[in-house]
């Protein structure tokens, strides 16, 4: 399993969001070059399953936003995905990038550094997801340099019983009375608020049920953050961040 706790890590684990998604084209070999480079201990990025049941990276519903295709990623094989022009969306000299495959990514991070992937389920829920990407990290022997994040508590369940040594960790948005009650019979390893959502007792309250607090989304105010004591901390350009 990976460790995600601040007290067992001794600082809060550095994370690039998307690779690096302010200084090169979110979930590219540019962008987790960059974040790698700037001191990332995580690389985060998402994962969809390709109409060919590839797991490939690419994190919008629609293509479109990115590439000007219509559709979603499981209408098209992974080799249509890669014909892609995934880099121009950002900047005409990355022109020409293409989607990464889980497989090449954890090839490329193996021993390098940890990956936080995340399980892109809706508006199709498809288990397939979650059985190649389990299969590709224990074929890679990552186990313990893998951290597996969803919305989807379905996911994370079944990721859990396929291989209980994954961590995992639940994202979800909003204030609730009880946030933990949203485990429900799921053996999460940490929780994942957005932290525009986020206070000092919620974190507190979850670090003291044993559970690391790994916020996210788009709003970070890094010394709020560092002094309510999270286990993580998550920024688009880890280069330009400092503890």
């Amino acid at each position: 399993m990976f460790e995600l706790r601040r007290e067992k890590n001794g600082r809060p684990l550095l994370i690039g969001h998307r690779g690096a998604m302010d200084a090169a084209p979110e979930n590219t070999m540019p962008a987790f070059e960059a974040g790698l480079a700037g001191g990332a201990d995580l690389l985060e990025l998402d994962v969809q399953l390709t109409a060919d049941e590839q797991v490939i990276l690419f994190h919008d519903t629609d293509l479109f936003g990115k590439t000007a295709v219509r559709g979603q990623i499981g209408n098209f094989t992974a080799d249509d995905l890669r014909r892609l022009d995934v880099g121009s969306y950002f900047d005409p000299q990355f022109a020409g990038l293409k989607m990464p495959l889980l497989d090449e990514m954890l090839a490329w991070a193996k021993d390098r550094v940890a990956l936080m992937i995340e399980l892109k389920h809706g508006p199709i829920f498809e288990p397939r997801l979650d059985q190649e990407v389990v299969r590709l990290i224990e074929q890679h022997g990552m186990e313990d340099q893998v951290v597996l994040i969803s919305f989807d508590q379905f996911a994370l369940r079944r990721v859990k019983q396929m291989n209980p040594n994954l961590t995992v960790s639940l994202i979800y948005v909003g204030r609730f009375c009880d946030p933990l009650a949203l485990i429900g019979d799921v053996p999460l390893d940490a929780l994942s608020p957005a932290t525009d959502f986020l206070t000092q007792d919620e974190v507190k309250l979850i670090q003291k049920a044993g559970y690391a607090c790994t916020p996210g989304g788009f709003y970070w105010d890094y010394p709020t953050l560092l002094d309510w004591g999270v286990d993580t901390i998550s920024t688009n350009n880890p280069g330009a961040f400092s503890f």
